[in-house]
């Protein structure tokens, strides 16, 4: 493995670790309260946002990058955030509804997507181990969607159509920016985060604002989710394929099944154990094959 590949792997496991602390947070936040998921993602991608701009205007250097991921990323931004937006609200109008195992497992197709994705468009090889691993995925997406009162079909079509809209960002941001600026563009992601779920709330009309407590919860578990670890996630783009960069979140879902079983009495089911274990076997066929292969 190259010195660039260990360094891009880096990222994409701090990213799964940020990753896992906002989903955490924002379940427990619809889990305990009847917050609706727009004023929710909103509230926190606003919090963060507010947090992290004066670390970005009191330097020359990071203005000047700013202007610099706008100037020649814009276009890209404006698409790829607007498809991550509607990707979080089918995911969080999905979590609010559906325990933590059978949504974390089933938002790691983004993984799938992506290959499929590189493929079609990037000109990626399928092997006969990945297309196996794309059957074996399927496969375990039906058990997990069919988990009888832990998961409703509606719900699991919201999530795989949310984990496409994810998986659309990482295609754009391969295909056209060959060198992203991760913090800066995480940042101005916020900006636009928030300015659409504010727009898309007062629109719908279910504009709120919740407690102090649930704005400050929101907006850590943003912190470090929509900014930290978006920010890791965008630089690995710059040292992995699109088909290697969820490769360490497959263990994500693993421990966030386990949050779920052991603090929010998720039940313990054979059904959801072995489905996503067929997807999670499914996936890394796909992913640590590339990885083999290109070595």
């Amino acid at each position: 493995m190259t010195g660039n590949e260990k360094k891009g792997y880096f990222f994409v496991f701090l990213t799964g670790v940020f990753f896992a602390f906002e989903v955490i947070g924002f379940k427990e936040i619809f889990r305990k309260y009847n917050l609706s998921p727009e004023i929710a993602a909103f509230f926190g991608v606003g919090f963060a946002f507010l947090v992290v701009t004066p670390y970005f205007f009191t330097s020359s250097k990071r203005r000047n990058k700013v202007l610099l991921t706008i100037r020649r990323d814009g276009t890209i931004l404006l698409i790829g955030t607007i498809s991550n937006a509607l990707g979080i609200l089918l995911y969080y109008y999905a979590l609010k509804q559906t325990d933590l195992g059978p949504a974390a497992i089933l938002i790691k197709t983004t993984v799938l997507y992506n290959v499929i994705l590189g493929v079609v468009f990037l000109g990626e090889v399928l092997k006969r181990r990945e297309v196996l691993g794309i059957l074996l995925s399927m496969v375990g997406i039906y058990f997990i969607s069919t988990l009888e009162g832990q998961i409703h079909w509606i719900s699991a079509l919201y999530i795989l159509l949310s984990a496409f809209l994810f998986a659309i960002q990482s295609y754009l941001i391969k295909k056209y920016i060959p060198e992203i600026l991760g913090l800066e563009y995480a940042y101005l992601r916020l900006l636009l985060l928030s300015i659409f779920f504010l727009f898309y709330s007062l629109i719908i009309g279910s504009f709120q604002v919740p407690s102090i407590t649930i704005i400050c919860i929101l907006g850590f578990c943003s912190l470090l989710g929509y900014f930290l670890g978006r920010a890791f996630y965008f630089e690995a783009h710059n040292y992995l394929p699109i088909s290697k960069l969820n490769a360490t979140l497959l263990f994500e879902p693993i421990f966030l099944m386990f949050v779920g079983i052991l603090f929010m009495k998720e039940p313990i089911d054979l059904q959801k154990l072995g489905g996503g274990a067929i997807i999670l076997l499914g996936l890394y066929l796909i992913v640590f094959h590339k990885r083999k292969g290109k070595t």
